[in-house]
């Protein structure tokens, strides 16, 4: 091989390097990116479960089948907003009552955690833990529910109204972001 063949051959490598350099990097950002969006697909997911089990709850602890019509004014509605009496959202042993309305998941601080012996540990303030199969990472999901105005319902209501908020919150150690999820709840009468 003459100098000119030497030349062309050090090009060709140096152009090969950098396309598979380049190539790395792309399938690495990829794969980054996909990552992400499994844990904000999984954090929706969850938020998504808590909020379709207090949806089917009563919208009010003072709701029964006997009185729902005779409540004519907000102001018969619960104006403490969590769990009454005990309740919680599981109970295992069958000596403590059970979430029966709406606004019991306010202040909930629930943990979605991987059967993996690493998330074997619990964590301090948690209200529940649940371990599901296959979860990639632990997730944090911390629940409010406040009245809201019917007209804005961004907006806490400074009394009872016949509309509550709830916002799930969902962190967890393997995202750099936070998950918010609103959902709102009416009473008709």
């Amino acid at each position: 091989m003459n100098l000119g063949q030497m030349l062309l051959v050090l090009v060709a490598l140096v152009v090969l390097g950098a396309l598979i350099l380049q190539s790395n990097s792309i399938i690495l950002s990829s794969s980054e990116a996909l990552t992400s969006s499994e844990i904000d697909a999984s954090a929706i997911s969850l938020a998504t479960s808590v909020m379709e089990e207090a949806s089917g709850k009563l919208f009010d602890e003072v709701i029964t089948d006997t009185a729902v019509s005779a409540l004519t004014d907000p102001g018969q509605l619960s104006a403490t907003l969590g769990p009454e009496g005990g309740e919680r959202i599981r109970d295992t042993t069958g000596t403590h009552p059970v979430f029966n309305d709406f606004d019991d998941y306010n202040g909930l601080f629930v943990v979605f955690k991987s059967t993996n012996p690493s998330d074997a540990a619990l964590t301090p303030g948690a209200d529940w833990e649940f371990a599901i199969p296959d979860l990639r990472g632990k997730f944090y999901v911390h629940v409010s529910v406040s009245y809201v105005q019917p007209n804005s319902l961004d907006v806490p209501a400074v009394g009872r109204t016949w509309h509550k908020k709830m916002t799930m919150t969902v962190t967890s150690p393997s995202s750099a972001g936070t998950v918010v999820l609103p959902w709102v709840m009416s009473f008709w009468n």
